[in-house]
Formats: C-alpha cells, sequence, structure tokens
C-alpha cells in the first residue's frame, strides 16, 4: 500500500483526518497527539487555540496501522553529511542495550492516599534558587557527570532532594515556586527540577507520607536522564526534529531506565518513572504501549507535570504557552491520555492561586482574574476596565500571558 504523507495548515484540517506524524512539543520530546490519531472536531479546536504547526496528516486509513521505527543509518547518514561528531559506538552500544530488556509489569503502588500528610515546613519565602544554591549547583554538577562519565550518584541526589524538600512543598502557590528559579543554560536539568517540584506538590494534595515525597522528588529529578544518552545534534537542535531523530529521542525513556537500572540503590518505582512517564492511559504513549493500571503511580503523576512543564517553558525558538492554556490541555486529556485523579487536583490546586493575578488575553486587552469557576477552573472570569469577560461563556478568547 502507498502511504502519502502531507503537510497541512491547522485551518485545512477536517474531521476524520488521520496523523500521519505525531504533533509533538517545541522540544520535540512531549507528544500531544500522537501519530495515527483520527482527528475529532475537539482535536482540531485544541490545535487551533494552542497554535500547533507542523501538521502531517495520511491520505488513506488502513488497519492495523504501521508504527513508525528507528532508521539509524539515515542518522548517521545526517551526521556525516553535516560534518558532526558524535560518539557513534556508545549511541550503538546503548541502543543495543536496551533492545536485550525484558521488562516486567511495574508493581502496584501501595501509596497510602488517606494518611494525613505531616512534612517539615521551610521558613521565610526566600527563592530555592537562593537558599539552595550550593543544593542545585551540587545537582547540575551530578547531571553532568551522568553525561560525560555515565555515573550516577544516588547519594548525592538523595542528600538535595531531602535538604531542598521542605522549601519545595511549603508554597501551594507552586507557579510562584517555578518563577522564583532563574533559567539556566541545560533545559534538561532545569526541566527536571521543575517536574520535580510540581510531582512533589502533586504527591502531597495526593497524601504521600514524607518518605513517598522524598522518593517521588528523587523520581522527578531522574525520570528524563535517558535524554543524557541522546546525541546533542538531534537533542538540541534548534529547529523541529525529523520522524528519525524523534523515533531516536523516543528512546530517552528506555535509555534512562537502562541507567537507572545499573545504579544501586535504585527503587523500583524511580525506574519505572523513568521507564513509564511518556505512557498513556489510552495505550497511545511510549514506549511499551501501556494502559491505565499498567502504568506506575508515579510515572502518571510526573507525565502530568513534564507536559505541563513543556508547555509554559520558554525555549530559543518557541514561546511557552500560559499556565491556564497548558492547564486547559491537561484538562481535556483528563482520562484519556492522564489520570483522571492526578488531573483534577493538580488544576483544583493550581487554579485556587489564579484570583487576583493580572493577564493578558488573545484579543490583546490586559485584566486581572476576578472569578474561577470551580467547575471550569482554566476558564476564569477577567475584568478589563469596568468590564467583565467570562471566559466559560465566550470560548474564542484565551489567557495568553498570566503575570
Amino acid at each position: 500500500m502507498v502511504i502519502n504523507v502531507r503537510k497541512v495548515e491547522y485551518n485545512q484540517l477536517v474531521e476524520g483526518m488521520i496523523l500521519g506524524a505525531p504533533i509533538v512539543d517545541a522540544e520535540g520530546i512531549v507528544e500531544l497527539l500522537s501519530r495515527g490519531t483520527k482527528l475529532t472536531q475537539r482535536h482540531i479546536a485544541l490545535i487551533n487555540k494552542m497554535g500547533l504547526l507542523d501538521i502531517y496528516v495520511l491520505d488513506y486509513e488502513g488497519e492495523p496501522f504501521e508504527e513508525s521505527s528507528l532508521n539509524i543509518e539515515k542518522l548517521i547518514s545526517h551526521a556525516d553529511k553535516n560534518s558532526i561528531d558524535f560518539d557513534l559506538e556508545k549511541l550503538l552500544n546503548d541502543l543495543d542495550e536496551i533492545d536485550h530488556h525484558v521488562y516486567e509489569p511495574a508493581p502496584r503502588s501501595i501509596v497510602n492516599r488517606n494518611m494525613e500528610v505531616n512534612v517539615l515546613t521551610g521558613e521565610g519565602n526566600i527563592p530555592i534558587d537562593i537558599k539552595h544554591e550550593k543544593a542545585i549547583a551540587d545537582t547540575k554538577e551530578i547531571f553532568s557527570q551522568i553525561r560525560d562519565e555515565g555515573v550516577l550518584d544516588l547519594e548525592r541526589i538523595r542528600k538535595n532532594v531531602e535538604e531542598t524538600l521542605p522549601d519545595m512543598v511549603r508554597n501551594n502557590d507552586v507557579l510562584m515556586r517555578l518563577n522564583q528559579l532563574r533559567h539556566s543554560d541545560d533545559y534538561t536539568f532545569e526541566h527536571s527540577i521543575r517536574v520535580s517540584i510540581l510531582a512533589t506538590m502533586i504527591g502531597k494534595w495526593l497524601g504521600y507520607t514524607q518518605d513517598e515525597l522524598l522518593e517521588l522528588g528523587e523520581a522527578g529529578l531522574l525520570f528524563d536522564i535517558g535524554k543524557l544518552n541522546i546525541p546533542d545534534f538531534v537533542l538540541k537542535k534548534p529547529s523541529n526534529v525529523t520522524l528519525d531523530e524523534y523515533e531516536l529521542i523516543k528512546k530517552h525513556a528506555q535509555f534512562g531506565y537502562s541507567i537507572l537500572l545499573k545504579t544501586k540503590g535504585v527503587t523500583s518505582n524511580i525506574k519505572y518513572a523513568a521507564l513509564h512517564h511518556h505512557e498513556r492511559l489510552d495505550g497511545s504513549g511510549y514506549p511499551l504501549r501501556l494502559r491505565e493500571n499498567q502504568i506506575h503511580d508515579f510515572a502518571k503523576i510526573i507525565a502530568v507535570c513534564d507536559v505541563f512543564d513543556a508547555l509554559i517553558t520558554d525555549r530559543p525558538y518557541k514561546k511557552g504557552i500560559s499556565p491556564l492554556l497548558a492547564a486547559d490541555y491537561i484538562s481535556w486529556s483528563s482520562g484519556k491520555l492522564f489520570d483522571a485523579e492526578v488531573c483534577y487536583v493538580f488544576i483544583k490546586r493550581l487554579s485556587e492561586y489564579f484570583v487576583g493575578k493580572r493577564v493578558v488575553l488573545s484579543n490583546g486587552m490586559e485584566g486581572k482574574i476576578v472569578f474561577v469557576d470551580t467547575n471550569f477552573p482554566t476558564r476564569p472570569t477577567i475584568q478589563v476596565g469596568d468590564r467583565f469577560i467570562d471566559l466559560v461563556k465566550d470560548r474564542s478568547i484565551n489567557v495568553e500571558i498570566l503575570m
């Protein structure tokens, strides 16, 4: 069968079209809609609202739908043509190693969510990256050591999480906490710090104990370390990745599991958080196409945090979207891609701190959030001068910037 994949503009999309390539975030890591998705009006509205570009569709519908696979020879040829130097032998060894892994089912969660949380609280309102500058710098050094030597110092990671955890979970205004972090020149490291903060907050709201929060915080730091095995010419590409490059990037979940498997003292919860964080409830994720209860609880939490932070973070070649629009995507995907309880708790708690914040709307107007309907937490009421705009009723307007 001849497969024709063509690029289309968002205003050319019609219901029933099938995506010929996944729609991913600016970094080419987070898959927002999977290859093979049959578009509905809701998908099209989401693509339009979020300004998603590089949309490819198929001109046929066939069953079963064939998955794309990694063409390593094509990547090597591209590197050779462009005189790109990278450690080919290491990459081939890493790929060979994960090809021989046998992945056992994840153990069922033993988290007791009915327990009362008793977490030591930090003092004052000093930004995390100032109060814990030494611990954060040390963690960044550990990431460099993993990249350069392939060695993970788990004890140092654990010590740094124990030091910073009380201040991570002390203030429920998680967006304020994220905004306090200074931008790093290492996106993988910065993203992992932010995901660790978000994950421990969700764990706190779900009723995790202090020991469970420490383990979840470690998992949030280490879930993406497999990206350190991806050559920089692919991972740090300043333009959109090709399908072959994307297939290599998707291996990072297995690379991370492999690194953690070889590290003494890493718990199974942390290993499975790395392996499963791109799995989705409907089976559309990767690398194992798991569904619902097959996915580890830590990974369900980290998946939401990973996508949310990737969407709101500015990148050199793409500006992040507003937290409300990102939360809207999480809400839209609740129960389909992401765990419904995790989404509900996250969005509910996040929205509690929206009131009073100033915003810029998609129509260019500036105003202030004055009311959040608990049934529609991502569609607040905005006061613009003497006028009140209810975003629940006016779906044509979105919050572009949350100040």
